[in-house]
């Protein structure tokens, strides 16, 4: 499949592990940024990976609700059938009961036939001439009229016979007819039912073949994304400590321990650190705002390196320091891209940056904020005897 020939290919791609370790003695900034580099290209595998497998996951679900659906369709055809199949019987037995009520009325119409033979022959062997004689060899007018009433009489008698033996038949055979038609026409739906319901077997098949080759694809890529996450954590860590490292480097180097104010002369908070009620609804607001005119200088908070350099629609333009010890400085909503880009060493003080309003921001300030072990935390710890301004 197409998804699986995308997927071996980007994972062959992933084929070759990290070698990166740190360099014994002094680390250098190319250090750092070759186990950046290896760390981005592991974590895009990762990324597009997770992508593939969430993909194989939709799939799946889809393939799931698709089999669950045939198989409640299946059930109610079969409902059908098994009524389809009940009628069936029902008219079988309705023919029956036609067919012995036929056969008791065409016996009751042979005895009377027979019996009508009899008269017949009767009158034949008791007068020596045929019926239509009978009346000629009367005597007298008395004689005339018996006879004539006699041959009436089982004329009378013979045509009742034949005529309700007639209509009988014709009755039952109308009915005969019509039940046998609907026989026919109840023998088509049930045919056309168990063709139905084979042609849901058969989506049904597909249905359970697609769900285990989507598992199965499910168990590699997810084996395969378990892999990359595996040496996305071990760059993770090798970065952690060459950075480290890099900033104790930089310390020893000169850096000082206060912070420097980012952007001198403005003190004025907006918005704090922390939840905060904005526009009708609660927000956990990740940084402090600052009061700032667009284009004013951004300063770096202490001496580090830049570790991230670039725009997105929540942050603006942004750019975040490094400064070692597990502390990192973030400065967003930039006018423009910062002047900073990643692997820039910067001392304490130095511009970075200007003052905007991009991103998700309702005019300029600068949002800074403070990352402790990666964790974000209130960036005005860092300047216990700050002076500033509550506006918020």
């Amino acid at each position: 499949m197409k998804l699986r020939k995308k997927m071996l290919s980007v994972l062959l791609a992933a084929a070759l592990l990290l070698t990166a370790v740190l360099p014994v003695g002094a680390v250098t900034q190319d250090d750092i940024q070759a186990i950046k580099n290896q760390l981005n290209s592991v974590t895009a595998r990762k990324e597009e990976a997770e992508a593939q497998l969430a993909a194989i996951r939709g799939d799946l679900s889809r393939a799931q609700e698709q089999v669950e659906l045939v198989q409640e369709q299946v059930l109610l055809t079969e409902q059908q059938v098994s009524a389809g199949r009940e009628i069936l019987a029902r008219y079988d037995a309705q023919i029956e009961e036609k067919q012995k009520e036929i056969a008791g009325l065409e016996a009751k119409e042979a005895a009377q036939m027979e019996e009508f033979y009899q008269q017949v022959r009767w009158m034949e062997e008791t007068g020596d001439t045929p019926i239509l004689s009978v009346l000629f060899q009367a005597k007298s007018f008395a004689d005339l009229l018996e006879y004539a009433m006699l041959v009436t009489d089982i004329m009378e008698y013979s045509d009742r016979i034949v005529a309700e033996l007639q209509a009988t038949q014709a009755e039952l055979a109308e009915a005969r007819e019509e039940l046998q038609a609907g026989r026919d026409q109840q023998a088509q739906a049930q045919s056309e039912l168990e063709a139905h319901l084979a042609q849901l077997e058969e989506q049904r098949a597909e249905a359970r073949a697609l769900l285990a080759q989507i598992a199965d694809s499910e168990s590699e890529f997810a084996q395969k994304a378990a892999q990359l996450a595996a040496e996305e954590a071990e760059a993770e860590q090798a970065l952690k400590e060459a950075e480290e490292q890099w900033a104790a480097q930089i310390a020893a180097n000169g850096a000082t321990g206060d912070w420097y104010w980012p952007v001198p002369g403005y003190y004025t908070i907006t918005s704090f650190f922390g939840w905060r009620d904005l526009y009708g609804s609660s927000d956990n607001h990740t940084g402090t705002d600052i009061g700032v005119p667009q284009g004013v200088e951004i300063h770096a908070a202490q001496a580090g390196v830049v570790t991230l350099s670039r725009y997105n629609s929540s942050y603006g333009n942004y750019c975040i320091i490094n400064h070692g010890n597990g502390y990192a400085t973030l400065y967003a909503h930039q006018s423009r891209l910062p002047l900073v880009k990643v692997g820039d060493t910067v001392s304490k003080g130095q511009v970075i940056g200007y003052v905007g309003n991009t991103g998700n921001s309702y005019g300029a300030h600068l949002h800074f904020e403070l990352r402790v072990n990666g964790v974000r935390d209130d960036v005005l710890k860092l300047y216990p005897g700050l002076n500033y301004i509550d506006r918020s």
